[in-house]
């Protein structure tokens, strides 16, 4: 069965096969970070041990390794919590000043950590999902066709 491009309004968010397809794919390239930093961490002391490399590239693997696995190991997944028993809500939106401005039943601007693609996508399709924002202000913020759970921070209601 095809996952689908967007997620369901209906239900709960984290029973969503979109939400749960993007929590898969997180965890899937967090994990693919992790091995990569490892490999170069073998690699390195491989070097070291048992070639008696006496370069600079030891070093350069080894602070690669930690930066990789550093990266790798802080790239997880959305915090679940906040999905929670909401449904997402389709909304318009649009960017203003690096800002999400979200029109919808409520109204929100939110700071979202979306890349030059993303943004890119999301200027073209002016659509986003939201789940309702927790009492700290932090929400998630997904849109059709980028499988990514975006955490997001209310700034403005």
């Amino acid at each position: 069965m095809p996952v689908p491009n967007k997620p369901s309004t209906l239900g709960p968010a984290l029973d969503d096969r979109w939400t749960r397809y993007c929590l898969e794919i997180a965890g899937r390239r967090a994990f693919g970070w992790v091995v990569v930093g490892a490999v170069a961490f073998v690699l390195q002391l491989a070097l070291i041990l048992v070639f008696a490399v006496d370069t600079a590239l030891p070093a350069a693997l080894l602070l690669f390794s930690v930066l990789v696995l550093g990266y790798g190991l802080t790239r997880r997944p959305p915090r679940t919590e906040l999905l929670g028993d909401h449904a997402w809500v389709h909304v318009r939106v649009h960017w203003s000043a690096g800002l999400l401005v979200v029109h919808g039943p409520r109204p929100l601007v939110l700071d979202v950590s979306a890349g030059p693609l993303a943004r890119g996508r999301i200027n073209r399709h002016r659509r986003a999902w939201v789940v309702a924002p927790d009492r700290t202000g932090n929400t998630v913020v997904t849109f059709r066709g980028v499988p990514k759970l975006f955490p997001a921070k209310v700034v403005r209601r």
